[in-house]
């Protein structure tokens, strides 16, 4: 059973000795962008800045600063306006009129494309001050990924690293890959988002390579591995903001994707929103990551769950027993 309020990891300061954060970002629909704005404005006070009409900030909150966003590209970057004015379109009433297109657009999308909330880097032991927000958009009416067959909402979380070193960062990365399937049981990750290519599992075949004991790579070597294996955004944790963030140069040689910003966090992206029907959906899809983090900070107990992992994978009469996610699910009430 999952708490319902945000636990803490057993690292609580980054690489300099400072309290970590952690961003969310929350996707969900029911809500116009001007009401899910004036919720922050009331919560965290702030003053709206807005970028287009798809695309608002609320900067100088409590906490820094929120995007709220309609995670469409064409409208949020203003893609059809900047094609057009590049064919010559840029009169004041050819804007108006793109405007409207725009509109007619956004109107016809927001059925289907969520808005989605950025917050800003909360600081880890304040991370009960979200509980207050989800509640204010459920109350108002946003809706998650179980509200429609047709949504594939996400909850991504990104914690900031609790350091640079490439044996931690590897073992992190190892915690997760023993503790996927689990993730996936616990958070009852929707069968239509796992379908789609936004959060694609690892290879099995890379899997085993990094969870074997003798994988031991330098930083360098591992981010190289881990670009050949996986040229993608799309993994359930994407590693390439923080890879970007490290060693720029190399991610942008091997993946032209301008939607890689550089970061000094994971980017987990496995769980849904269910903003609508869970109470405390952000503390439960955070305290999924916090038992990563735990395994992740026992490196025997680590050692153990890959090596039973690898046994698993490797077996070819596995999908006739209990399968991983109640395995590791026994392992962890048990301590072991």
């Amino acid at each position: 059973m999952i708490s319902d309020t945000f636990l803490l990891p057993p690292r609580i300061q980054n690489s300099v000795g400072e309290e970590r954060k952690v961003g969310f970002e929350i996707e969900f629909s029911g809500l116009k962008i001007a009401e899910i704005v004036t919720i922050i404005e009331e919560l965290y006070g702030g003053e709206r800045q807005e970028i287009t009409p798809y695309k608002i900030k609320v900067r100088d909150t409590a906490h820094g600063t929120f995007n709220v966003v309609l995670d469409f590209r064409l409208l949020k970057e203003e893609l059809l306006k900047n094609e057009l004015a590049q064919l010559g379109f840029a009169e004041e009433e050819d804007l108006k009129f793109i405007r409207q297109i725009e509109d007619l657009i956004a109107s016809l999308s927001e059925t289907v494309v969520p808005y989605e909330i950025a917050t800003p880097p909360i600081l880890i032991t304040r991370l009960g001050v979200l509980d207050t927000l989800e509640e204010r958009l459920r109350q108002a009416g946003a809706k998650g990924t179980d509200a429609s067959v047709v949504y594939a909402f996400g909850l991504h979380i990104n914690p900031e690293v609790p350091s640079f070193e490439g044996d931690e960062l590897l073992r992190y990365f190892k915690a997760f890959l023993t503790l996927y399937e689990w993730l996936v049981y616990v958070n009852r990750t929707d069968l239509l988002r796992r379908m789609t290519p936004y959060i694609r599992p690892f290879e099995k075949r890379y899997v085993a390579m990094v969870l074997e004991p003798d994988y031991r790579p330098r930083l360098d070597q591992f981010i190289d591995d881990y670009l050949l294996f996986n040229p993608t955004r799309n993994r359930p944790l994407d590693m390439l903001p923080l890879f970007k963030y490290l060693d720029a140069a190399k991610v942008e040689a091997a993946i032209d994707d301008p939607r890689i910003s550089a970061r000094p966090t994971f980017h987990y992206r496995l769980p849904d929103c269910r903003i609508d029907r869970e109470v405390h959906n952000l503390a439960h899809a955070w305290n999924g990551w916090v038992e990563v983090e735990k395994l992740a900070e026992d490196e025997a107990r680590l050692a153990r769950f890959a090596s039973a992992y690898l046994a698993y994978l490797e077996d070819p009469f596995a999908i006739f027993g209990e399968d991983w996610a109640h395995q590791a699910e026994r392992m962890l009430q048990d301590g072991r």
